[in-house]
């Protein structure tokens, strides 16, 4: 009889734990894709859930406004290239009703569409002086051969993405000495109330006469 498993203790008290915990590439699908707006702001961002084989990665925010509600040309180039990615040609937002009532507005075209992710862990403080940590994402690639969406259209070999891992660390935004009571860089979640407009900013500058492409695809050439 041949032993399979001998018994770790420390391994046992992390079951049902689960989740993304760590910087690095991820492939996974798209379990929403929530356009969200700040509170004391003009930002606004799509925020993403992944579903990976190592676990669920939540709050993957991609501001596309700033808080001084200017574009952010970074975060309107990932979105455009998740777009890409994901053969999906315009964002459109649908209203639903969250666990606790409220009104938020999805993007159902990205749901379940098979993406890949670079995310960069990064500590910070709460509010009450805990640490924790949220998660960055820095690139997006395809699912099905991890190329960038630059590489895919250009026929270029995949290589961004290792080349960003070989360099990409942790990035430690903690306050020193906690910092309990202070505004800090938590992760929280904005909501689109009922009185905001049914398309996020970003959608307005969105070509308005194309449609949604569905179904099996190979992401070697996105469009």
């Amino acid at each position: 009889m041949q032993a399979m498993f001998t018994f770790n203790e420390d391994s046992a008290k992390k079951s049902g734990a689960g989740g993304i915990s760590e910087t690095g590439a991820y492939i996974g699908t798209i379990a929403a894709a929530l356009f969200t707006s700040g509170r004391d702001s003009q930002s606004a961002a799509v925020e993403f859930s992944l579903e990976t084989d190592a676990g669920k990665a939540n709050y993957l925010r991609v501001n596309y406004i700033g808080r001084d509600g200017q574009p952010l040309a970074h975060g309107e180039a990932l979105i455009n290239a998740v777009m890409g990615l994901t053969r999906v040609k315009q964002l459109t937002a649908t209203a639903r009703k969250n666990e606790q009532g409220e009104e938020e507005f999805y993007s159902k075209e990205l749901e379940g569409k098979p993406i890949g992710f670079v995310l960069q862990k990064v500590l910070y403080t709460k509010t009450d002086g805990a640490d924790a940590y949220k998660f960055d994402v820095k690139q997006a690639f395809g699912a099905n051969t991890r190329k960038t969406f630059k590489e895919a259209s250009e026929n270029l070999p995949a290589e961004s993405v290792d080349k960003m891992l070989e360099l990409l660390k942790d990035r430690d935004d903690r306050l020193p000495g906690g910092g309990a009571g202070q505004a800090t860089g938590q992760p929280a979640r904005s909501m689109l109330g009922g009185n905001q407009p049914a398309q996020s900013r970003l959608q307005q500058r969105q070509p308005q006469n194309t449609a949604q492409q569905t179904g099996n695809f190979d992401d070697d050439i996105p469009f």
